[in-house]
C-alpha cells in the first residue's frame, strides 16, 4: 500500500508535522495565557489593596472634616452668644 500511494504518505507526513506544529503553538500559547492570567491578578489584588487604602484615607479625611465642621458650628454658636 505505500508503494501504490507515495503521494498520501506524503500528505500524512506533511499533516502529522502540522499537527506538531500546532500542538507546540497550542502549549506555548496556553503557557502564555496562564502567565498573563498571573499577572492580571497580582495587578487586581495591588488595585483592591490600593482601593482599600484608599477607602481607609478618605475615611479618616471624611472623619476630620466633620470635626472641623463641628468644631466651627459650636464656634458659632459661641460668637453669637457672646454679642
Amino acid at each position: 500500500m505505500e508503494e501504490k500511494n507515495p503521494l498520501t504518505n506524503d500528505q500524512i507526513g506533511e499533516i502529522n508535522v502540522l499537527l506538531n506544529e500546532l500542538k507546540e503553538e497550542q502549549s506555548n500559547l496556553s503557557e502564555q495565557t496562564q502567565k498573563n492570567f498571573k499577572v492580571i491578578m497580582q495587578k487586581l489584588m495591588k488595585m483592591q489593596e490600593y482601593n482599600e487604602i484608599s477607602d481607609m484615607t478618605n475615611q479618616v479625611f471624611e472623619m476630620r472634616l466633620s470635626n472641623i465642621e463641628d468644631f466651627l458650628f459650636r464656634l458659632e454658636g459661641y460668637i453669637r452668644s457672646q454679642k
